[in-house]
């Protein structure tokens, strides 16, 4: 079968453009990430993951704030577990 295919010729496709003048308009959204990428490469002190606006900063607080609730819950949970039995509250 693969040696039908390879003597069937193909017919060569142009390659080049048929007009020689470029086209300069740049669409809306190249402006934009343009745009975007102009506001968070500026120098302001602020870091990268704070410079989208109020929205990071609360991402960024709960998942500081859940981080410290996880490593308290482990942390007990370790403790919990490492007292010896006659330690622990019998549950009647």
């Amino acid at each position: 079968m693969s040696h039908i295919l390879r003597s069937v010729k193909r017919p060569l496709l142009p390659t080049r453009p048929i007009t020689t003048t470029q086209v300069n308009n740049t669409p809306r959204s190249l402006v934009k990430l343009r745009k975007l990428q102009a506001e968070f490469q500026c120098e302001d002190g602020r870091p990268i993951f704070l410079k989208a606006g109020f929205l990071d900063r609360v991402l960024y607080t709960s998942t500081i704030v859940g981080c410290c609730v996880g490593v308290f819950m482990v942390l007990s949970t370790i403790y919990e577990n490492a007292k010896p039995p006659s330690w622990k509250q019998s549950v009647c």
